[in-house]
């Protein structure tokens, strides 16, 4: 990416996921949640089957001791439960929503639309499958990127030029 690219690029993603956070902030605490639980929601919401601590980390994209600390706070309040049954998880079990948990993702989800349907309005519908397209692809060659030593080869070649 040309400098000018990166600048504005970080610069609208940044943008984006401060305001997605300020969104959250604002009204999950009127629904009882941090703003960690809503995206956590919303993908037990469209997999009734379940998903592990694991994967709901890696779904998430959520740092796996934090779920870990989170999950408990949602068990004893009755959000979620364990799909195997019993009073605490164990590892490996999968979690499911229980009604109370589904009725706050089925909010989660109607105001999820609302946003995307308010932000999206006009843009046509080939352009944001486009748009969603490309920014598929920019992450998972960002994701890439976290796993090699690319970046430090960069920096190695480029502080060998400074000197």
């Amino acid at each position: 990416m040309k400098q000018e690219r990166f600048e504005e690029f970080s610069g609208l993603i940044a943008g984006i996921h401060g305001d997605i956070q300020k969104l959250k902030a604002r009204y999950t605490a009127q629904l009882g949640l941090k703003s960690v639980h809503v995206f956590w929601l919303y993908l037990l919401r469209s997999r009734p089957g379940g998903l592990s601590a694991a994967e709901l980390s890696a779904a998430g994209r959520s740092d796996p001791s934090l779920v870990s600390r989170e999950l408990d706070a949602l068990l004893e309040r009755g959000i979620v439960r364990t799909a195997e049954g019993g009073g605490r998880r164990r590892y490996g079990w999968k979690l499911t929503l229980t009604e109370k948990g589904e009725r706050l993702a089925d909010v989660i989800a109607a105001v999820a639309n609302d946003i995307q349907d308010t932000v999206s309005r006009d843009i046509p519908k080939a352009e944001l499958e486009s748009f969603y397209r490309t920014l598929s692809t920019l992450a998972e060659r960002f994701a890439g990127l976290t796993e090699t030593n690319r970046i430090q080869e960069v920096i190695d070649r480029e502080r060998k030029t400074v000197q």
